[in-house]
């Protein structure tokens, strides 16, 4: 316990973490319910990056249909527009979850000249919104999920596309669940000569793994809850900035652990208003 909090002093507060994605306009059907909301990383990162002591900035495009309020904890840095926002369909039957693509937009323009003061990037894209590119930053986070996803209008989400994003960074991290890294096709190794450092791999109630170059960490959860959307965004966006403050892998692992255990069974309604 005193190691924790020696390290917890030592921590540097309220890095700026820029995330770069779509906002959405998600259609959840769960049994007899249907409910309409915004989504999209900028929404379930930013509170990651909110609730691990953070400043989130959203890097986002939006359609002009979209009437919603941005959430609070984001400040907006850019806000590319387009004619129709993302949309998507999410049933849930039993333990089963399908998603199909309603509408789609073109690629967010990014200039990273204008990221500059921020102390990290983090790239989430929805549906191939970002281009798959080689990108230079100081801290960058990438989550997998929009790039491999093959999205066509009217169709059910598949994961075929081929993952070429390559980092070069002081603190580089990425995230994928297990079913996302076998449809990549990559191993752990690959993803290190990418230019990857720390690696997270999601494992639904089963926690997570983290590899780094000289270890691996396992870390499971004591309390899973049934919110089931938006968790990777939140743990990478966590920890990303755990990291950024200045705690180690391991401690940053904890502490995004204890913060996803809250976020499984509070969702949006983890943040104190």
């Amino acid at each position: 316990m005193r190691k924790r909090k020696r390290a917890e002093r030592r921590m540097r507060t309220k890095s700026k973490v820029a995330i770069v994605g779509a906002m959405t306009i998600d259609e959840i059907v769960n049994g007899q319910q249907l409910l309409e909301r915004p989504g999209g990383a900028p929404v379930y990162s930013g509170l990651g990056v909110t609730m691990a002591d953070g400043v989130a900035g959203g890097y986002v495009s939006v359609g002009k249909d979209f009437n919603y309020d941005i959430p609070s904890y984001l400040k907006i840095i850019e806000k590319i527009i387009f004619e129709r926002t993302m949309r998507f369909l999410l049933v849930f039957n039993g333990n089963t979850r399908r998603l199909t693509l309603k509408f789609s937009h073109g690629k967010i323009p990014l200039h990273l000249e204008k990221l500059s003061s921020w102390d990290g990037i983090l790239l989430n894209p929805v549906c191939g919104e970002i281009s798959s590119s080689i990108f230079e930053f100081k801290a960058i986070a990438v989550d997998i999920q929009g790039f491999i996803r093959n999205c066509v209008e009217g169709q059910e989400i598949s994961y075929t596309n081929k993952f070429n994003v390559r980092v070069k960074s002081e603190l580089s991290v990425f995230h994928a669940n297990r079913d996302e890294l076998l449809a990549s096709g990559l191993s752990i190794c690959d993803l290190h000569e990418m230019g990857y450092q720390e690696i997270i791999i999601s494992n639904g109630s089963d926690g997570f793994q983290l590899y780094t170059k000289n270890e691996e960490l396992k870390l499971k959860p004591k309390v899973v809850g049934s919110y089931e959307v938006g968790n990777g965004d939140f743990l990478l966006s966590s920890y990303f900035t755990f990291r950024l403050n200045g705690a180690d892998p391991k401690l940053a692992s904890q502490y995004a652990l204890e913060l996803s255990e809250k976020f499984s069974t509070q969702g949006l309604n983890v943040l104190p208003r």
